[in-house]
């Protein structure tokens, strides 16, 4: 049996007898680790060590009420182990106060061997399925973000792609009484020189880089790689000079960056075009504002931010 189907049994209880008699019941269990504890303190050390499956729990110790230490075992349990309240008292009141705490069951004393083994490993099979369960949901979950960011992010700058425009970037813009919305779309000047010049790997490495300082002076900010050397980006809540100087901090960023090319060094600049977004509009009709004013200040030099609204 490999170690990892080993399941772990913690008999917390301060009779001796008790214990040994818990040992016996399990003798010829196959695949359990026996361990016992004698008192609270005692028992939340083991919990810490061996992180059991299962824990055996008396209600009575020296020195704690089990209840209180079923609340500090659950405090240090990292393995949602599940716990069976063991003890002499016969009151249904003790039972329905250690079921509802979120015990999985209430064992009384005396006990016989087989109904106690054949109890711990009916909650070890149990145990043992959840958590199969939970590393399958678990899967689901990482895979889900992998198709995810498959879906939604760009693969060579890791930046948001058309898709989330088209699903979820109007839904995440919301509308503010006393700041506005502002998109602006950014085009790396002369690209194409760059990929004649230095070849499309330089490219690239300049495309990731720019990503790169977008990414970090809109970091409470949306940044979508738009198409080819374009790029998106949308600042909410913001006012109309915040938005101009996040576009200006981009573009003199980008502007004083040196790229590197089989030691050659070789630099590029930025024109970016601003609109404040206006749900009217809706969202293909103010990108294409944005747009407008992008290549308004690629026809007027290039290396600039300027507004939509200035170039009508």
């Amino acid at each position: 049996m490999n170690a990892s189907d080993r399941r772990i049994v913690l008999a917390v209880d301060d009779s001796l007898l008790i214990c040994r008699q818990i040992k016996t019941a399990l003798d010829g269990a196959e695949g359990i680790f026996f361990c016992e504890a004698h008192d609270g303190e005692e028992a939340v050390e083991l919990v810490k060590q061996y992180q059991p499956d299962l824990i055996l729990l008396d209600v009575v110790l020296p020195d704690t009420d089990g209840y209180d230490l079923f609340e500090e075992l659950k405090k240090v349990d990292q393995n949602n182990a599940s716990i069976i309240f063991l003890t002499s008292r016969d009151n249904d009141e003790d039972v329905v106060r250690g079921l509802t705490m979120g015990a999985c069951d209430y064992i009384k004393k005396p006990f016989a061997h087989g109904e106690l083994k054949s109890r711990v490993q009916i909650h070890l099979q149990m145990k043992k399925q959840k958590d199969e369960l939970n590393k399958v949901n678990e899967e689901l979950r990482s895979n889900m973000q992998k198709l995810n960011n498959m879906a939604f992010r760009d693969g060579l700058t890791g930046l948001y792609n058309r898709r989330y425009v088209v699903g979820d970037l109007a839904e995440d813009i919301q509308i503010h009484n006393e700041k506005k919305n502002v998109l602006i779309l950014a085009d790396i000047d002369d690209f194409k020189k760059v990929n004649d010049t230095y070849g499309h790997d330089a490219g690239d490495v300049a495309l990731v880089c720019i990503a790169g300082i977008m990414g970090e002076v809109c970091a409470d900010y949306k940044v979508v790689r738009w198409g080819g050397e374009e790029f998106l980006i949308a600042l909410m809540n913001v006012t109309e000079e915040e938005a101009y100087e996040v576009s200006e901090t981009i573009r003199r960023k980008v502007e004083e960056y040196p790229f590197f090319h089989d030691s050659v060094e070789f630099f590029c600049t930025i024109t970016l075009g601003l609109h404040c977004y206006s749900e009217e509009e809706g969202i293909e009709l103010n990108i294409k504002y944005a747009d407008k004013a992008l290549y308004y200040g690629k026809r007027h030099g290039k290396n600039c931010s300027i507004w939509y609204e200035d170039n009508e």
